[in-house]
């Protein structure tokens, strides 16, 4: 990569440290309780920064051998479940679908109590 560091990540993670440390504590509780909403939002994106390529490439290729299409992706997915393509009880769909939804709450929030359980 071309770029040096503080890395994407690193400065992600320092805006949202700022945030925490020094700007929360400093505003009304209407706009603590927004700022919360940006850094979450934040720490989506850093989680999908670090986490989403590993995660993108683990369902896409379960997908690719359930649709048997090499540029295979969700939106073909659901569009062969649409037309009843593919068998909703199919047990292959059934995984897939439960890892994709996994990943996904992996990204969007990991302290979520029913992924934890999931991934226990």
């Amino acid at each position: 990569m071309i770029f040096d560091r503080p890395s994407s990540i690193e400065l992600l993670k320092a805006v949202n440290h700022f945030l925490d440390d020094k700007i929360k504590s400093e505003v009304p509780a209407h706009l603590a309780f927004k700022l919360r909403i940006v850094e979450n939002v934040l720490n989506i994106v850093i989680r999908e920064i670090e986490l989403g390529q590993e995660l993108s490439e683990d369902v896409t290729k379960d997908l690719k051998e359930l649709i048997e299409l090499d540029a295979a992706n969700i939106d073909d997915l659901a569009s062969l479940i649409k037309a009843e393509k593919i068998n909703i009880e199919d047990e292959s769909l059934k995984n897939l679908l439960v890892k994709l939804s996994k990943n996904k709450i992996a990204v969007d929030n990991p302290n979520y109590s029913t992924f934890k359980k999931l991934v226990e």
